[in-house]
């Protein structure tokens, strides 16, 4: 009779070990990956919501314009509505577009008068790895 030895280690130890170190080796850059891609969608979401505030704070600065005279009442206008350009003029990814509603439209009650109240709304929507996103924000400014 012939007893092998079991000192040592077998071929199949060594093939089984880096099976099992491939497996968690991947899933662990499979991790690593996901996080990364979370990190640029929160920062993507991030910067369109900075976007959004500068924008109404600008507003609310502003106040009641003139130009909102009349706008709102029947149905949702469109005050403006541009791409976002960084300092040098280059396209940063970021679209805006700032739309109107009288208060009339929002309570939907016509016995109310009109181009007292107007609810603007700031919307910045850009594109990431699960499509078209949007970042809204809304504030009201009154006439004096």
């Amino acid at each position: 009779m012939d007893f092998r030895s079991e000192k040592g280690i077998s071929g199949i130890d060594i093939v089984a070990s880096v099976i099992i170190v491939t497996i968690f080796i991947a899933i662990i850059a499979n991790i690593i990956a996901n996080i990364n891609l979370n990190s640029k969608d929160i920062e993507k979401k991030t910067q369109a919501t900075s976007y959004a505030v500068d924008e109404i704070e600008i507003i609310k600065a502003e106040g009641y314009l003139e130009s909102y005279q009349d706008k709102g009442i029947n149905q949702e206008d469109i005050i403006s509505e541009e791409d976002i350009n960084d300092e040098n003029g280059q396209f940063t990814g970021y679209h805006k577009k700032i739309s109107i509603k009288d208060y009339v439209l929002i309570k939907n009650d016509q016995t109310k008068q009109a181009n007292i109240v107007k609810e603007i709304t700031v919307e910045i929507s850009y594109m990431n790895r699960k499509g078209t996103q949007n970042v809204q924000i809304s504030t009201y400014v009154t006439k004096e």
